[in-house]
Parts: structure tokens; C-alpha cells; sequence
């Protein structure tokens, strides 16, 4: 009941500054993160050779991991730690070069080491499929929403979903992640969701929505309603949410914890999105749209010939 009666001293769509506000100083602060070049494309869109560096005999940091590669890859290589090994980055190299990088490090780790090597094509292909994949998306993501509600709601919802989408990137660059294949299967998972959390507040404005004609305060006053009816269920979904995704964040390995950020971010943007960014869009568009439609005239009555009505 504590969240119902908070939710009751909020005006979701009256506030909306508010709301944009804090949305826009995220979506700034993530654009001037990818501007500086922040966002991180792993090599599955940027192509390149990854060596994976387990069972290392001894202790070794990533210094001792970056002085055993040999000499042509060392300067440009990159070390990251991922659980209990590491993980080596370079510029794509040829097969034999490659092999020699994963006996050079076996050999002077006692580690075991497996390598990866994906071309600049290749990358640049799965760049592109990805966002032709989530265009897809937002695409079915109108027509179905068109269909099963009106447009006004259809794009209230693109928008809220290109938000999340926006905020998750944002914040991958802000704290300097890398962007793989896994981040675009997250994303793809964020859209379904928030267009779950989102599709449930529509459908209870719909159900209040009056037979009668339109009318801005009228309708503002039953979106609030509407969202304030549904807002537990909202918040206690994300929140059971939440919480198996965290431990995934905690525990899991570096895909798993890649994967589980990417959701993290994703789902409270999508929370907050499907309260405070949709339904103040859906009564913009909605009052946009209702003040453009022709004024309805009376024609005059005609009057017969000779003066006789």
C-alpha cells in the first residue's frame, strides 16, 4: 500500500519535466561518453584476434601477461582480467601469427590458451545485422501495438522503448563496457520487457479510456489514474526482476556479467520509462493529434424556395 499511496501524490503526466529532465541529463552524459570514444565494440564488430588465458600456472598480473606476448602484438595488445584468467586483445593477426601468440603465452604462463580471430568484414556484417535487429523490432513493435491499441499508443511505446535503448547505451560508455554480440541479445530483451511493462499500462488506459469525446484534462487526469491502478504490479515485477539479474551481475562470469548489466540498466530504464516517459507521451501525441483534425460545422439549414420552412 506504501507504493500506491506515493504513487498517488505523483502527477505522471503533469510532471513530465521533471521526467524528461532527468531522462535527457543521462542520455547527454552517455552521448558525450560515445563522442570522447567511451563505447567499446568488442571484436565481434570491430573484428580483431582474443586469446583466452586459463590455468595459469603460478600468479601472473596483467603486466607478466603483457610482457610474454611477443614484440610485434605487445605494444597495441589489450589485457583484461575475466575470472580467474585473462583475456588478450590485438589487431587481427594471420593464422600463423596467431598461433605463435598462443604457443608464446602457453608456453611462458604454463597457461592454457585458446585464441579467436574474426575479420573487419565479418564485424562490420554483424554491426549491421544488429541494428537491422533491433529496427525489426521496433517496427513489429508499432504494427502490433496499432493493432491491438490505436497509432498515438504505438508510438508513445517506440519512444519509450528507443529511450531504454538509449539510456543502456549511454551508460555502457559511461562506464566503459564492452559492446558484443551478448549486449545486442540483452538489448533485444530489454525491448520485450519494456514493452511488457509498457503494454500493461496501456491496456488499463484503455479500459478507462470513455466512450465520450476527447478531452485533454479529462484524458490527462485517467492516464494518472490508470498508471497509479497498475504502478504495484509494475514495480514488484521489476523488482523480482532485479534481483536473479544481480546475482548474475555478482557471480557470473565475464559474458554472464555482461549480459546481466546490459539487462540491469535496461530494466530500471524500462521501469521508469513505462511510468514517467510513455503515458506523457501518449497524451502529447494524443493532443497533437486531436487539435489537428478539422473543426466539425453545422451546414445551415436550407431554406425552399418562396420563403416556406
Amino acid at each position: 500500500m506504501a507504493i500506491r499511496r506515493i504513487a498517488e501524490k505523483i502527477d505522471f503526466v503533469g510532471d513530465y519535466k521533471k521526467w524528461f529532465a532527468f531522462s535527457l541529463v543521462l542520455i547527454l552524459l552517455g552521448l558525450g561518453a560515445m563522442a570522447i570514444g567511451r563505447l567499446d565494440f568488442g571484436i565481434d564488430f570491430q573484428g580483431g584476434s582474443q586469446f583466452t588465458v586459463t590455468d595459469i600456472e603460478g600468479s601472473a598480473g596483467p603486466d607478466e601477461v603483457q610482457e610474454a606476448l611477443p614484440a610485434n602484438v605487445q605494444g597495441e595488445a589489450v589485457v583484461q582480467s575475466v575470472g580467474a584468467g585473462y583475456e588478450v586483445r590485438t589487431q587481427p593477426l594471420e593464422q600463423a601469427e596467431s598461433a605463435e601468440v598462443r604457443d608464446v603465452l602457453a608456453e611462458s604462463l604454463g597457461a592454457e590458451v585458446s585464441a579467436t580471430t574474426i575479420s573487419p568484414t565479418f564485424g562490420e556484417q554483424a554491426r549491421d545485422q544488429a541494428l537491422q535487429a533491433v529496427a525489426a523490432s521496433l517496427l513489429v513493435i508499432v504494427l502490433f501495438i496499432s493493432v491491438r491499441f490505436e497509432f498515438a499508443f504505438a508510438m508513445a511505446a517506440v519512444v519509450g522503448v528507443a529511450h531504454d535503448i538509449a539510456i543502456a547505451a549511454g551508460i555502457y560508455a559511461i562506464v566503459g563496457r564492452e559492446v558484443s554480440l551478448v549486449t545486442v541479445v540483452a538489448l533485444l530483451t530489454i525491448l520485450g520487457y519494456s514493452l511488457y511493462d509498457t503494454v500493461i499500462i496501456f491496456d488499463r488506459i484503455r479500459e478507462n479510456t470513455p466512450d465520450t469525446g476527447y478531452n485533454r484534462q479529462r484524458f490527462d487526469a485517467m492516464i494518472n489514474k490508470s498508471v497509479r491502478q497498475v504502478v504495484r504490479r509494475s514495480v514488484y515485477t521489476s523488482i523480482s526482476t532485479l534481483i536473479p539479474i544481480t546475482a548474475l551481475l555478482i557471480f557470473g562470469e565475464s559474458t554472464l556479467s555482461d549480459f546481466a548489466f546490459a539487462l540491469l540498466v535496461g530494466i530500471l530504464a524500462g521501469a521508469y520509462s513505462s511510468l514517467f516517459i510513455a503515458p506523457p507521451i501518449l497524451s502529447f501525441y494524443k493532443a497533437w493529434r486531436e487539435s489537428r483534425r478539422p473543426e466539425v460545422t453545422e451546414e445551415p439549414e436550407r431554406v425552399p424556395e418562396g420563403g416556406q420552412v
